[in-house]
């Protein structure tokens, strides 16, 4: 009976440190709970990250305007019906709320280079009322740009098979040197306008 108890002890505790690594020191119970973890505890530094506006002309984020000390950034497709609608929605409040001269800009990037041009940037930005002065609506402008955005923010996008995409959803705040310091879930979007403002003062 003892052998078999201290057999238990030993399969229960290799369970428990089994557990604990998978669940970061059980902070995290989903993919996106331990990238909100890793991001808190070690926030990564994103590369230059050159766009394709709603214009059609090429930007590049995160030092581009000296006027802008923090971004708020979502990733998204034009043709989402569901996540993307909330995250425009959300967006749209943040922008009502913003005043003139502030440091803080709004990103929607795109993931979905092959759909979302120029034309289709500009009608969604324009179905959300996206102030260009306070709010980028943009797609990175090549497939390795992109890539390379999605792997330093962990952001995941995988096509559904339906046209669509599924993917994470989140608020990023990014430093205009381009360092990604926090995630907010949509619902807390005046928590990050509120985190944002506090960084750009």
């Amino acid at each position: 009976m003892s052998r078999t108890l201290a057999a238990l002890a030993v399969v229960l505790c290799a369970a428990a440190a089994a557990a604990a690594q998978v669940t970061t020191g059980f902070r995290a119970w989903t993919a996106e709970d331990a990238r909100r973890v890793r991001v808190a505890e070690a926030p990564p530094s994103l590369s230059s990250l050159a766009l394709i506006d709603r214009d059609g002309k090429k930007t590049s984020l995160w030092s581009a305007d000296p006027q802008v000390r923090a971004w708020l950034v979502a990733f998204m497709y034009t043709d989402c019906p569901s996540v993307c609608l909330a995250l425009g929605s959300e967006f749209q409040q943040m922008q009502a709320s913003m005043r003139t001269g502030e440091h803080v800009r709004l990103a929607s990037l795109s993931f979905d280079r092959a759909r979302d041009t120029p034309e289709a940037l500009a009608a969604y930005a324009g179905r959300l009322r996206a102030d260009p002065a306070r709010w980028l609506v943009a797609v990175p402008e090549s497939d390795v740009v992109l890539a390379r955005l999605l792997r330093e923010t962990g952001v995941v996008a995988i096509d559904d098979g339906a046209g669509g995409y599924a993917h994470n959803a989140a608020i990023h705040v990014v430093t205009s040197s381009g360092r990604l310091v926090a995630l907010y879930d949509l619902e807390r979007y005046d928590e990050a306008l509120a985190f944002a403002r506090a960084l750009a003062n």
